[in-house]
C-alpha cells in the first residue's frame, strides 16, 4: 500500500544550519516534483499520506540542530547525505523515476534566505525484512495520543499504541481509532525493558520543540501486526511526518533496508 526509497544528495549551503533538516528533505522533494505540494497541505480529518526523513549522515545517523544546556548547536549541511521518502504505492514509481532522471544534475534553489545547491547522487527503492523481536531507532519524533487527536497533547512514553497507531490508521485509511483497536495494539506488540529513549529540544521555524530520540525494543506477538510495523518504517510515526519528524528504522545489525544490489546481505 505504501513504498519508500532512499535518496542520496550532495549539498552546499553557505552557513551553519539552525532549523530542523527535515525541511531540506521536503524542499528537495518538492523541487523535483512540485505537483506533490497538495499532499503537504493540512488534511482535515486524516493523516497526510506522505513522509520524509531528516537528513541522514554516512553513518546512518539523523543530522539536526539541537539545544544543549540552553545553547543551540547548529549543524553543517555541506556534504553527502541521504533522506527517505514514503508515499502511496501508486505514486512511488513516478517519483522514483523522476529522481532517477535527475541523478547528476546540479540544482539551485532559494532556501531560508540563502542559496541551497544540491546534486542527486543516487536513489534506491527500500526493501524490508522484519524479525518479530527488534530494536526501533527513533529520529526526532512527536508522538500524539491515540485517543485524543490534539497536537497539544503528546505522549513521551513509547508504548505500542502511541507509536504504532498512526501507521495502523494509515493502513486502515481512517483516523478514528477505537479503544478496542488501541487495546489490540497493546496486546499484539509489546515493548521490553531495553528502552533508551529520551527527550531533547530542537529548533523548528523559530520555536523550541520537545522531541523523542533513541531506541526501544519491541516484540510482535500477533502476526497480522507485522504489516503495521513495516508501515511505520515506510511512513513514520507520530505527528508532522511530512516535515521530517517521526522517522524510524531498525537499528544495530537489524536494520531493515536492503539495497537492490545486495538483497541477500542486509547491512
Amino acid at each position: 500500500m505504501f513504498k519508500s526509497f532512499t535518496v542520496t544528495i550532495r549539498t552546499k549551503y553557505s552557513r551553519t544550519y539552525s532549523n530542523f533538516t527535515g525541511k531540506i528533505s521536503k524542499t528537495v522533494l518538492l523541487f523535483e516534483m512540485p505537483d506533490l505540494q497538495p499532499m503537504f497541505q493540512p488534511h482535515k480529518g486524516f493523516l497526510k499520506p506522505i513522509h520524509v526523513s531528516p537528513l541522514i549522515d554516512e553513518h546512518g545517523s539523523p543530522v539536526f540542530p539541537y539545544y544543549h544546556k540552553g545553547s543551540l548547536k547548529g549543524t553543517d549541511i555541506n556534504g553527502t547525505f541521504k533522506f527517505k521518502v514514503g508515499v502511496p504505492h501508486e505514486l512511488a514509481e513516478v517519483l522514483f523515476e523522476k529522481f532517477k532522471e535527475d541523478v547528476g544534475v546540479r540544482n539551485r534553489t532559494k532556501f531560508e534566505n540563502e542559496l541551497l545547491e544540491f546534486v542527486i547522487v543516487d536513489v534506491k527503492e527500500d526493501r524490508y525484512t522484519l524479525p518479530k523481536r527488534f530494536k526501533l531507532c527513533f529520529s526526532p519524533s512527536l508522538l500524539i495520543h491515540p485517543l485524543l487527536v490534539n497536537r497539544d497533547i503528546r505522549k513521551f512514553l513509547p508504548t505500542p499504541s502511541a507509536v504504532f497507531w498512526v501507521p495502523y490508521s494509515l493502513l486502515r485509511g481512517d483516523t478514528n481509532v477505537s479503544k478496542e483497536e488501541v487495546l489490540s495494539l497493546e496486546e499484539g506488540i509489546v515493548e521490553t525493558w531495553k528502552n533508551r529513549l529520551k527527550t531533547i529540544w530542537i529548533p523548528y521555524d523559530g520555536n523550541k520543540e520537545p522531541v523523542l530520540i533513541g531506541k526501544v525494543e519491541y516484540i510482535v506477538l500477533k502476526e497480522d501486526l507485522m504489516k503495521v510495523v513495516e508501515t511505520a518504517l515506510v511512513m513514520g510515526v507520530g505527528a508532522s511526518r511530512a516535515s521530517g519528524f517521526g522517522h524510524v528504522e531498525l537499528c544495530d545489525k537489524e536494520r531493515a533496508v536492503i539495497d537492490e544490489d545486495d538483497q541477500e546481505n542486509p547491512s
